[in-house]
């Protein structure tokens, strides 16, 4: 066990990923947890975990995989009984990754304390209580989807517009400087301007 423990860190030491996410003292490697958010319109649930089975791979396996599933359509969303897959042993991420985006808006997500990293944002404009899900993406990025208004008809007649609107105002993109998340009132700030930009967008 000895020589393994030095193969291992010499082959860990001479290349240019970190040493300590990917193995133990003892010489034992670890296994990282990697989230995925899945994000579309009538998510194919059952494609999508036939995809990340394909690539299943328990021998040597690198990561264990969690796919989360963003529904953009409110209905299916609110209807759903599954939001994410248990965990599959993967030894591949990048080409997961690539398979994927292939039929679909992908990206991985920051883990803190075995979930994904969010928060849950609200901004009130004209009376009316505007909730977001924020998700902290390992792109640099944040992702907002809007999940919940406390607004009578008005509030559900714009959850189910966002299903129709262009992709670039289905959901919120958020840029972090250097890693580090904006301050609050810049994010409520760009939440709002979204939010603005939704309800005036026509749908012919």
């Amino acid at each position: 066990m000895a020589n393994l423990n030095k193969e291992i860190i010499i082959r860990f030491q001479n290349s240019k990923e970190p040493i300590a996410p990917f193995f133990e003292l003892q010489g034992v490697i670890r296994i990282d947890l990697r989230i995925g958010l899945v994000i579309g319109r009538n998510l194919d649930v059952r494609k999508m975990r036939e995809r990340l089975y394909a690539h299943e791979n328990e021998a040597e396996a690198t990561s264990k995989v969690v796919l989360n599933f963003m529904e953009l359509d409110p209905a299916i969303f609110l209807d759903q009984q599954i939001s994410s897959t248990e965990e599959v042993l993967i030894k591949d991420v990048t080409l997961l990754e690539e398979d994927l985006l292939q039929i679909t808006d992908f990206v991985w997500c920051e883990v803190l304390g075995g979930i994904e990293k969010h928060g849950h944002p609200t901004v009130v404009i004209d009376d009316i209580e505007y909730e977001g899900m924020l998700i902290h993406a390992l792109d640099n990025h944040m992702y907002l989807f809007l999940r919940e208004i406390s607004g009578g008809t008005e509030a559900a007649q714009l959850l189910a517009k966002i299903k129709n609107v262009p992709k670039e105002l289905q959901w919120l993109k958020i840029a972090k400087e250097d890693g580090k998340t904006p301050p609050a009132p810049f994010i409520l700030e760009q939440i709002r301007n979204w939010i603005v930009a939704l309800k005036a967008y026509s749908i012919e």
